[in-house]
C-alpha cells in the first residue's frame, strides 16, 4: 500500500484500487486479465472501510472492468457483504465490462439491492457519480 497526502493505493495482485479522500471516490483498475477471488475482494473492503471509516456521507467506487473475466464465490461474498451494509451511502459506477462480467454485475446489482450502474465510458459514468452527490 502506498500513502499519499490526498488517498491511498492499494494493491492486490492485478488489482489497483486508489482512493481520494476530497470526492470521497475510489478508483479501481485491473492489469491484464483478471479472475476477482475473495481475496481481491478482501482487500478491497479493508481498504474500502479504513478509508470511508464510520462516516454515512456518499462514496463511490469507480471501476474500470476491463481484462476482469470471472468472479469466484469468495470475492461475491466480501463485496456483497460490504456494499448490501453500505447501500445507502455507496454508489458504484463500471464501465468496460465484457459480457459475462455485466451479467454477473446485472445480477450483483438486484441481488444486494444496490447503486449500481453500467456505463460505456468514464466521463458517462462520472457524470452519473454527479448526480448522485458524488464530487466525480
Amino acid at each position: 500500500m502506498t500513502e499519499g497526502g490526498q488517498g491511498d493505493t492499494v494493491t492486490s495482485g492485478s488489482l489497483e484500487l486508489r482512493w481520494d479522500a476530497p470526492s470521497r471516490v475510489a478508483s479501481l483498475a485491473f492489469s491484464g486479465e483478471t479472475q476477482l477471488t475473495g481475496k481481491h475482494g478482501a482487500a478491497m473492503v479493508d481498504a474500502l472501510t479504513r478509508w470511508i471509516g464510520e462516516s454515512k456521507e456518499t462514496f463511490a467506487l469507480l471501476a474500470d472492468c476491463r481484462g476482469v473475466t470471472a468472479t469466484d464465490a469468495g470475492y461475491r461474498s466480501a463485496t456483497g457483504d460490504f456494499f448490501g451494509a453500505h447501500r445507502d451511502a455507496a454508489r458504484i459506477a463500471l464501465v468496460n465490462l465484457g459480457p459475462v462480467i455485466r451479467v454477473v454485475a446485472e445480477m450483483f446489482r438486484i441481488g444486494i439491492r444496490i447503486h449500481l450502474k453500467t456505463f460505456p465510458d468514464e466521463a458517462s459514468a462520472r457524470a452519473w457519480l454527479r448526480t448522485q452527490g458524488v464530487a466525480a
